[in-house]
């Protein structure tokens, strides 16, 4: 019976949704490297209160309706020194709180010096929780939401950055599953985001973005039963061909059950990899096989979307950002 129930909710779902690093050169312009060549160039700020520290609930008015995400903010970040955003939008049926005990943002933002934003669907407007574009992988399965969420996306960034100083030039997109699908929508038409990393999610034809390049990072499992590898190895061809990288011979890093490839002759500022993870047919603990953040916690409100084994989907996606979006 549990597992009629599982199917039938997994069905569900589709009917609505569908409603060691490579060794590369950074150095640029007269030896100066990437990472100093932007901590030179990033905006000065003052005045800027710095009064919400740790985690906190906030509230913004985007697209005409009232949008809630959590914010974090590390306690010894000052609020005056340019510091990076991540963005991590959470799946269908998830919530912001999810996403947050799932992915440990917040340790690793404690770390390395940024601040990090959940964002909440909300009910919204629409079938799906997010406005993910038409057309997407899913064979006409899925759907997308109708809200205005890029403003929703600006409105968070205009917060962040009128409590403390956001180094615009370094805002990303780490979303999962339709999450994933929103963070592949918001490098095609938002250009506020400089890299994503979407994971176990999908695309369009990207006919229709800004015309820039943009550093993608994708992430799937093989076994995903719910949003098939298809529509993560599809996302990667189309963010490939459009950034101009050459698939054959990739570099490879070699993770906990799975790899990463990090495709050839790609446009500056497009690089574009792929991480494929192994792990996950049954026993993962995942609801869905297959369906879950790699690396991620299952402490909290998360367990069901949450994949342990692997390496840190969290990790290596802040790296891929050091190193292909400053």
């Amino acid at each position: 019976m549990l597992h009629i129930h599982k199917t039938i909710f997994a069905l569900c779902l589709l009917g609505f949704m569908g409603c060691a690093e490579p060794d590369t050169d950074e150095s640029v312009d007269e030896g100066v490297p990437r990472a100093q060549k932007a901590e030179e160039a990033a905006p000065v700020c003052s005045g800027r209160p710095g009064r919400l520290r740790g985690k906190s609930r906030q509230n913004v008015r985007a697209g005409g309706l009232n949008r809630t995400f959590i914010y974090y903010a590390p306690q010894n970040l000052d609020p005056n020194q340019p510091a990076p955003l991540v963005i991590v939008p959470h799946g269908y049926t998830m919530n912001d709180q999810q996403m947050f005990d799932i992915t440990q943002y917040a340790a690793l933002a404690d770390r390395e010096g940024f601040v990090v934003a959940f964002p909440d669907a909300g009910p919204g407007v629409g079938l799906g929780p997010w406005n993910v574009g038409q057309g997407i992988c899913g064979n006409g399965q899925f759907v997308t939401g109708l809200n205005d969420d890029q403003a929703f996306v600006d409105a968070m960034i205009d917060f962040a950055d009128r409590d403390r100083c956001v180094d615009r030039e370094h805002v990303f997109m780490n979303g999962f599953s339709m999450g994933g699908y929103f963070s592949n929508e918001s490098a095609c038409v938002n250009p506020k985001i400089k890299g994503v990393a979407p994971h176990s999610g999908g695309t369009h034809n990207l006919n229709r973005c800004l015309d820039r390049k943009v550093p993608v990072l994708v992430l799937h499992f093989q076994p995903d039963t719910l949003i098939g590898y298809n529509c993560g190895v599809d996302a990667r061809n189309k963010w490939a061909e459009r950034n101009g990288c050459t698939l054959q011979d990739p570099e490879i890093e070699q993770l906990q059950n799975g790899r990463c490839e990090y495709y050839r002759d790609c446009a500056e500022g497009g690089q574009v990899a792929m991480c494929t993870f192994q792990n996950g047919l049954f026993g993962g603990g995942e609801l869905l096989r297959g369906h879950g953040w790699a690396g991620g916690s299952k402490a909290g409100s998360g367990d069901l979307f949450s994949i342990p084994g692997p390496s840190s989907a969290t990790e290596l996606s802040w790296s891929f950002f050091k190193k292909y979006a400053w």
